[in-house]
């Protein structure tokens, strides 16, 4: 059983018991009083609703919060200019209403008019280049005619050689109106389809080309070709290899330490042959042997030129 003292019980006909854990403030601003925490560290005002610091269970004012939530009337405008003040837009007292009413709408709607340029001023945008693209289709049509460097394309029915640009991806010839690819070919892997262009054609040294015949303007190959060449420019040889098609070019080409053996007679009109090569010549105009060639097979040509070092075997036909 437990026994509770009457020393430790209060009266209840002594009051309400005190309560030590609240202050009494007054507001510094408009002297109202109101009861708070005395853990509190900061407050409103309950009556106009001022912001004040709770020091040592008194008010003191707060100088860094301003009083009320609204803007003051002294902060400074950041667009001033783009606000209309309402005494420009009154309009003179003096004038009649129907006059002051036309002077107010004409105001409001300069000032409208200015607002709207200010935020709608357009930008100077750089002007586009036109691509490469659109450069080659312009040249095509002969639009940059006159801008460009010009190149001989012959053409592959009539064998006319007329002028175009050397931005053109294609031409017609100007006196049967053939279609004429200027495309570029650069061969990295193997390939059997046929090339019929104006262009330049590279074989890579991993590359192989067979069974098909290229028409085209210069033709290199440094890896294995054993096709037919129709050449309306160089064709030139860096490579090993045996050539089963015709041959026909402006200009042959094969370079030092490259073995060649063609198959059918070679026709161009001149010859730079510079490795060992096997096979029948007809040209036009000269071949030369430089001075590691080996040349073995027939030869009709107009000029021959044969440096010291180089040796011929068969038939040889100088002059027309």
């Amino acid at each position: 059983m437990l026994f509770f003292s009457s020393k430790n019980k209060k009266d209840s006909s002594d009051g309400p018991p005190e309560r030590k854990n609240i202050v009494t403030l007054t507001c510094p601003e408009c002297g109202f009083e109101q009861t708070e925490s005395n853990l509190a560290v900061s407050t409103y005002c309950r009556g106009c609703n001022a912001h004040y610091k709770i020091i040592d269970g008194k008010a003191q004012p707060n100088k860094k919060i301003p009083v009320t939530h609204f803007p003051s009337t002294t902060d400074k405008d950041p667009s001033p200019k783009l606000r209309p003040s309402h005494d420009d837009l009154q309009p003179s007292s003096n004038a009649p209403p129907q006059e002051q009413k036309e002077t107010s709408a004409k105001t409001n709607q300069k000032k409208e008019q200015e607002i709207r340029s200010t935020f709608n001023k357009p930008t100077q945008e750089p002007k586009a280049e036109p691509s490469s693209l659109i450069q080659k289709a312009a040249a095509s049509t002969g639009l940059f005619h006159t801008q460009s460097k010009q190149r001989e394309v012959a053409c592959f029915e009539c064998d006319k050689v007329h002028t175009a640009s050397s931005e053109a991806s294609s031409t017609l010839c100007p006196a049967c109106g053939t279609y004429i690819a200027l495309k570029d070919y650069t061969i990295h892997s193997n390939w059997n389809r046929r090339i019929k262009t104006r262009g330049d054609v590279i074989i890579h040294k991993k590359a192989s080309v067979t069974g098909i015949t290229i028409d085209c303007n210069h033709l290199t190959t440094h890896g294995d070709f054993t096709g037919g060449a129709n050449c309306s420019g160089d064709f030139t040889i860096r490579s090993h290899g045996k050539i089963m098609g015709k041959v026909r070019c402006r200009r042959l080409i094969i370079e030092k330490k490259a073995q060649v053996e063609f198959a059918n007679t070679v026709h161009c009109e001149d010859a730079i042959i510079d490795g060992n090569v096997t096979g029948n010549f007809d040209c036009t105009g000269k071949l030369a042997l430089q001075k590691k060639a080996t040349l073995t097979g027939n030869i009709k040509v107009a000029t021959m030129v044969i440096e010291e070092g180089a040796r011929h075997n068969g038939r040889m036909s100088i002059g027309q």
